[in-house]
């Protein structure tokens, strides 16, 4: 006997989301080099991704963040990014909610004649699992099930 579930009813509406925005600010090299050498950093991020909205009150949010991260020194050694980026998931099923984000940043380090002097490797990560119980979106002490942050920094 064979049965027929029927037509689907599901529905989803499918939003590419992208952005750039560069900051320019000073500040130290996190982990590699003294604390007290500030250069002046400048980073452009570009977000592209998509939001998906299943019309039922849930929706994901799917992307890739990339940086271009530049940091001049006052002696003229600057500090250049290759892959740079945080890969980003989130989804909302009200009331449970899922957020996860892994960063993966790889620096040079230059002599001011371009000449490569070192590296700066950065693997990081983010998640977290709650139960919105209060309907307020804020993951309040007690709905949260599941957390846990990791940073690896390595100097070469």
């Amino acid at each position: 006997m064979v049965i027929s579930a029927g037509p689907a009813q599901a529905q989803a509406t499918v939003t590419p989301v992208s952005f750039t925005q560069t900051e320019t600010f000073t500040a130290p090299l996190e982990g590699c080099l003294p604390g007290d050498l500030v250069g002046t950093v400048t980073v452009t991020e570009t977000f592209t991704g998509q939001v998906v909205d299943t019309g039922k009150n849930v929706f994901t949010v799917h992307g890739v963040d990339n940086f271009d991260y530049h940091m001049t020194l006052p002696d003229g050694r600057f500090v250049q990014s290759g892959l740079n980026r945080d890969l980003v998931a989130f989804v909302a099923n009200p009331p449970h909610t899922v957020f996860n984000v892994v960063t993966q940043d790889f620096r040079t380090f230059y002599a001011a004649d371009g000449t490569p002097t070192g590296t700066l490797t950065i693997h990081a990560g983010n998640h977290l699992t709650y139960i919105d119980t209060n309907g307020n979106h804020i993951p309040d002490p007690g709905e949260i099930s599941a957390q846990f942050d990791y940073v690896r920094l390595r100097c070469g």
